[in-house]
């Protein structure tokens, strides 16, 4: 009898110790993949049809709800059966040649890349013309790969949305940038945002000295009909340009219009397990993976967003969105 009874406790305390030594994962669902959508064609669909694109994607997203329906302020100004702003589009810039577009609608749209990707709050835009310099002859298409996401994920518990990107282009030109825009966001009701430096490693200059990281700004993104493309009739883009989102990463060189602005030094590498959420139906999901990990070699920035105007720009976030550029 006592050699079963010693026999059973070492069982026990064998199990016991195996549990301290390799603790359960309790956060195995605290953590999702976000499958990124590749841009689509929206051209002269109608309002109704892109409609209810929109909705079949948001169903898979994390914003999930019933009865969704796209908000008026965001979304209402979509005209039917008219172009779109293509992914490949861009301009030179050239003072004799003002109009010297390049892909104006053709292809994959622009806009797509938010509108089929509804689990990504905040994006990073390209809102201007590409310079006129011979080194910058494939730029048009390099651009458009930038600005797709490479992977992201959800963590519940810190209702943080992380989004790796590629390493921003050397735009070139003293007089564009790049533009932080929040269309999904302010779908789901988030209205105010913030830039947070203390957890931001890329150094960027802002083009104007009160910009998004010095105070709270307000989400004003929608779409809308409009002759940015030079269609005859117009087509449906993005709006609004906003000088106090738009920015530059930091570079060697002569200084620009951009002002610059400061950060801290890199966050300390952080991993973790996650496992595979399909959330798109064009793009199948990936093999459980680690999101991408903040370490020496990236660059991100740390974007706040409230549905209510925060007493401060320290006040706990709504939404936390953690946008890192690989190099």
């Amino acid at each position: 009898m006592n050699k079963k009874i010693i026999t059973m406790s070492a069982v026990v305390l064998t199990a016991l110790s195996i549990s301290i030594l390799f603790p359960l994962n309790n956060n195995a669902d605290d953590v999702e993949n976000i499958t990124i959508n590749q841009p689509i064609d929206l051209n002269y669909k109608s309002k109704q049809e892109i409609f209810n694109i929109r909705k079949a994607y948001v169903a898979k997203s994390i914003f999930a709800v019933p009865n969704y329906q796209p908000s008026e302020e965001v979304f209402g100004g979509i005209e039917s059966n008219k172009p779109w702003i293509s992914m490949d589009w861009c301009f030179t810039y050239n003072a004799a040649k003002p109009d010297n577009f390049i892909l104006r609608t053709s292809g994959a749209s622009s806009h797509s890349r938010s509108l089929i990707n509804p689990s990504l709050p905040v994006l990073i835009e390209y809102p201007y013309s590409t310079p006129d310099v011979t080194e910058y002859k494939n730029f048009c298409t390099s651009i458009s790969q930038t600005m797709v996401p490479l992977k992201a994920t959800y963590t519940k518990s810190k209702k943080e949305v992380e989004i790796a990107y590629k390493k921003l282009l050397d735009i070139g030109n003293d007089n564009t940038g790049y533009q932080i825009t929040a269309l999904n966001a302010r779908d789901f009701g988030y209205k105010y945002m913030y830039l947070d430096k203390s957890k931001s490693t890329l150094k960027m200059n802002f083009k104007t000295s009160d910009n998004i990281s010095t105070s709270v700004k307000e989400i004003t993104d929608f779409i809308h009909l409009g002759d940015a493309c030079r269609v005859a009739g117009g087509c449906n883009n993005w709006s609004v340009s906003r000088d106090e989102l738009q920015f530059r990463p930091v570079k060697i060189q002569k200084k620009d219009h951009f002002a610059p602005t400061t950060t801290t030094t890199p966050a300390p590498v952080q991993t973790k397990k996650v496992r595979s959420v399909t959330l798109g139906n064009n793009t199948p999901s990936a093999a459980p993976q680690q999101s991408a990990a903040v370490n020496s070699d990236e660059q991100q920035i740390y974007i706040k967003l409230w549905k209510n105007k925060p007493s401060s720009t320290s006040a706990l976030a709504d939404l936390n969105v953690k946008i890192t550029f690989q190099k």
